[in-house]
């Protein structure tokens, strides 16, 4: 019976210590479910940060590329339009050289009618030919945006006349185209020839 007493006692005893041990350990404050739930707050706030950072990034880069696109198309716009603009330049200059060196030859063949007119021994009909070619090839240079310079009588302007001497007349006022001596053309707003002429002296 004392063996038996002595077992449980030592039992009681053991079961005390137990318990007491039990009491004195700490709880970890991260295993508690509050702690758990903040730590879980936190991890998600910094995840949404990142995405948040990321986002922003992205909608930066985006509006970057924008930007370049727009101003790779602008540039692109640029290019065309000088591009439309040199070829039209380069038109004009081939057709502009081509109508100064017809000119002359517009010269000549109104000399030749001129001539033709007050030579009473060239038929009519040869005449009337080269009145109709001097006619046509006139209409051509005008389709073309060709006109003749006004000169005789009008106001000497150096833009469109080439004075090439000054003379007394009671015909036109001072300053004035006395006599047209060759005529002159332009082409559009650009000028082929100037009008040969004589000025009236003021």
């Amino acid at each position: 019976m004392t063996g038996k007493k002595g077992e449980d006692q030592k039992r009681e005893n053991k079961e005390k210590q137990v318990e007491q041990t039990a009491d004195q350990i700490e709880v970890d404050p991260a295993d508690s479910p509050e702690e758990e739930s903040q730590k879980e707050t936190n991890e998600q706030e910094i995840l949404d940060g990142v995405l948040d950072r990321e986002g922003n990034n992205w909608e930066q880069e985006k509006e970057e590329l924008i930007d370049k696109i727009k101003r790779k198309q602008a540039e692109m716009d640029n290019l065309r339009r000088i591009n439309k603009m040199e070829q039209a330049e380069a038109r004009e200059y081939a057709l502009y050289d081509f109508l100064c060196k017809l000119l002359p030859v517009l010269d000549n063949l109104e000399r030749g009618l001129e001539s033709a007119r007050a030579d009473e021994d060239v038929p009519q009909a040869h005449v009337e030919g080269l009145e109709m070619i001097y006619k046509q090839l006139y209409q051509v240079l005008e389709q073309e945006g060709v006109s003749a310079i006004e000169a005789a009588g009008a106001p000497f302007d150096p833009n469109w006349h080439h004075a090439v001497m000054e003379v007394e007349s009671d015909e036109v006022e001072p300053g004035c185209v006395a006599e047209e001596l060759q005529k002159g053309y332009r082409h559009r707003k650009r000028i082929l020839r100037p009008a040969l002429v004589k000025v009236c002296r003021e």
